[in-house]
């Protein structure tokens, strides 16, 4: 700010300026820059683009639907955003989907800002007594007029220290704030049961919940080739099979840890690493085809 005041004062003839100008602040000074605003159209492009997750999609356009009938009705004024549960497994698209709220939020005039203010536990407990309340106040400060969005949300009542502040603070601001912000609440659809059921008031705040169910084999194949497509790298007949082949015996057979999205993405980054391999001996030969460096190959898509 005084960088740009400095720069506003130096147009001026300096031998004219007064001590009330040189210590006062004009809008021009500060700097500031209005978020881009895009329409519900490009929002709900933006939801279309996202692979699978249908049920998510109708329930946000839905939510879309509703409140743009609301603003024709002229009931703007009694407009008030909601608070959200997201509940789904890792993976699933939950802090996109905020982004996309939030975006959709925005561009109905309901929030000022898009602006998404992520946050775990670690960001709203602190490791000293007395000092969890002011800090889960701040970062909640922080998302006024955008998102907050709470992953893992259920941790927040686990019984750890410093947790038993952090909750009373979350219920009043939810009061305080609704209409100023949005707090998506996100987890496991087991454990955030359990935190709803631990608190009373908790269902009283977030009062629409949006399921986000696990990703098929096929849906997990179709993540799969737009990465490599974002790379322009496409796929052989046969490594395509291998592919799906992988993400079928991968679905059928869940471990705990079972990641959705972050399969595919770990996936493609081994198959790269094959495909690395495969090919460093390749480039030193004379007839090399760098078309080559472009492919997958039915050999790469092995994990050993």
């Amino acid at each position: 700010v005084k960088s740009r005041q400095g720069d506003r004062l130096s147009e001026s003839d300096l031998s004219k300026i007064t001590d009330n100008e040189l210590n006062t602040i004009t809008a021009s000074d500060i700097p500031f820059e209005e978020s881009k605003k895009i329409n519900l159209d490009e929002c709900m492009q933006q939801l279309d683009n996202l692979v699978g997750l249908n049920s998510v999609k109708e329930a946000i356009r839905e939510l879309a639907d509703t409140l743009v009938i609301e603003q024709q009705r002229g009931n703007t004024q009694g407009l008030k955003p909601d608070h959200y549960l997201f509940l789904g497994n890792p993976g699933t698209g939950k802090t996109t989907v905020a982004r996309i709220l939030g975006n959709i939020m925005h561009t109905l005039g309901l929030l000022p800002s898009a602006k998404v203010v992520e946050v775990v536990k670690t960001d709203l407990v602190a490791p000293y007594v007395g000092q969890t309340a002011p800090k889960t106040r701040q970062m909640i400060d922080r998302a006024i007029g955008g998102v907050l969005f709470i992953d893992e949300a259920y941790t927040l009542d686990d019984g750890q220290f410093g947790t038993q502040d952090c909750m009373p603070e979350l219920l009043t601001k939810l009061i305080d704030y609704k209409g100023r912000m949005v707090c998506v609440a996100a987890g496991y659809p087991h454990e955030m049961q359990n935190w709803l059921n631990s608190n009373s008031g908790l269902s009283s705040r977030f009062t629409r919940v949006i399921n986000f169910d696990d990703y098929s084999a096929a849906e997990l194949a179709q993540i799969f080739r737009n990465k490599a497509a974002k790379e322009n790298i496409r796929l052989s007949a046969e490594a395509d099979h291998a592919m799906l082949d992988h993400f079928i015996r991968l679905t059928s057979q869940k471990a705990p840890n079972f990641a959705n999205a972050r399969e595919a993405a770990n996936y493609f980054d081994r198959v790269k690493l094959n495909q690395g391999r495969r090919l460093r001996q390749a480039m030193q030969s004379p007839g090399f085809d760098r078309e080559e460096l472009y492919i997958f190959k039915q050999q790469d898509m092995i994990l050993a």
